[in-house]
């Protein structure tokens, strides 16, 4: 069932951030600015993600999760291979709302199913094996996606991707069975499972650490291969290579360790599920800044893939901490209302801004290299091209200073996390 779950959500991340990766060709072809690809990015994935996550959360809770992950893996599937058909902003729009549904139905029950499986002692490293899905599925998206994407299109990639995931949906129907449930005599309602929920201060404060981490990293993922065009004149299948080692190649080792090092180190230092995310959240912050300001390549990419090494510590545990604080007939809400407050933040917002502030930020730019906006939408020139890399640089440095912040919060939960652990009978 671990392998099963970790092959999905690697597919999940697939289907996610390969919009990212493919944003500069979608953007010349639909003729798109950098707002309107946040938007796509962001709120057009985050709302209706939000808003889906909640009901099938608690129809989780109750139903049969296999049937519920399979309905939504074969969902966002359709929607992916529909978003290669899109011709203008509102096709795409509706094609990205559609995979955010989709992908509401994965994490809630996949991480109910985690928790049916493994005790506490365990947990953590299930949920780092599970969580390493994602850096597996943002290398696949930067490394195949990009160069499909170069020698075949963006469309070709889309459709492609799309099949593969409906054909992989039904094979996880057809082999996996939804285990046998404790017997519970009463469910709390939903209101009562958020309040519960809610008065933990270490989920809070978990919850809003990961909320403002993944502001800049839902905006670094997105906008990281457009940077490397723009900012460093690689083409998509190298700069897609880059982020795909960065997040991915990086990411599989450190997600994989951090449930082993946590639960490993816990006897010796109790407090390490909190401060080893912490620090590597603030370490990310800081070389993540330094990255996109520099102007050398070499260095710009050797602190890109520097940075990586303290941005996946928090995702196991935090996700970890989520399902320690729940009962068991509360934890695929639980997951929920943890993944909505973070695609709210995240997603909603973190593409968006970072799109308007890089737009802002060119055309303040523009006057420095002598040109203006009406200049550079009637032809594009070298001076156009390297204000539009000059707005993205600033904006995505700005954003990464939300890493720090992350990780100062993530350390505050250390407080009263043993306090509002859930004690299992």
């Amino acid at each position: 069932m671990l392998a099963a779950l970790f092959m999905l959500n690697a597919m999940n991340y697939v289907d996610r951030l390969l919009f990212g990766v493919t944003q500069e060709l979608i953007k010349e072809d639909l003729g798109l600015s950098d707002f309107q690809l946040g938007l796509l990015g962001g709120p057009a994935f985050a709302l209706l993600y939000i808003i889906a996550a909640f009901p099938i959360a608690r129809i989780a809770e109750r139903g049969n999760r296999v049937t519920i992950i399979t309905a939504a893996f074969a969902t966002w599937s359709a929607m992916t291979a529909l978003c290669g058909l899109a011709g203008n902003f509102l096709q795409m729009l509706i094609g990205r709302a559609g995979v955010s549904i989709g992908e509401a139905g994965c994490a809630p029950p996949s991480h109910s199913l985690i928790s049916d499986y493994f005790p506490p002692a365990k947990r953590t490293t299930a949920m780092s094996i599970y969580g390493a899905a994602g850096p597996v599925g943002a290398l696949t998206a930067a490394i195949a996606g990009g160069w499909f994407a170069q020698h075949y299109g963006w469309r070709s990639t889309f459709l492609v991707c799309g099949f593969v995931g409906i054909m992989a949906a039904l094979l996880f129907r057809l082999t996996m069975r939804e285990p046998v449930r404790k017997s519970v005599t009463s469910r709390p309602t939903f209101l009562a499972t958020i309040h519960l929920l809610m008065s933990k201060r270490s989920f809070l404060a978990v919850a809003a650490s990961g909320a403002v981490a993944g502001f800049a990293s839902y905006s670094n993922h997105q906008y990281m291969v457009s940077f490397l065009m723009r900012a460093h004149d690689l083409q998509v299948g190298s700069a897609a290579a880059v982020l795909g080692f960065a997040t991915g190649g990086i990411g599989i080792f450190i997600t994989l360790i951090t449930g082993p090092l946590i639960e490993g180190g816990r006897s010796r230092f109790p407090g390490i599920r909190t401060w080893l995310p912490s620090l590597g959240l603030i370490w990310s912050g800081c070389a993540f800044c330094a990255a996109f300001m520099v102007q050398d390549m070499a260095l710009a990419i050797g602190l890109l893939l520097a940075a990586s090494f303290g941005q996946h510590f928090y995702m196991p545990a935090m996700y970890t901490l989520a399902q320690d604080v729940a009962p068991p007939t509360m934890r695929a809400t639980a997951a929920a209302l943890l993944i909505a407050l973070i695609s709210l933040v995240g997603y909603g917002l973190g593409p968006p801004v970072i799109g308007l502030l890089s737009d802002i930020f060119a055309q303040i730019a523009m006057v420095t290299h002598g040109t203006t906006v009406s200049e550079c939408a009637a032809a594009s020139s070298a001076a156009c091209s390297e204000a539009s890399a000059d707005g993205l640089r600033l904006s995505l440095s700005l954003g990464s200073i939300c890493f720090i912040v992350a990780g100062l919060l993530f350390w505050l939960s250390g407080r009263t996390i043993e306090k509002d652990m859930h004690v299992e009978v």
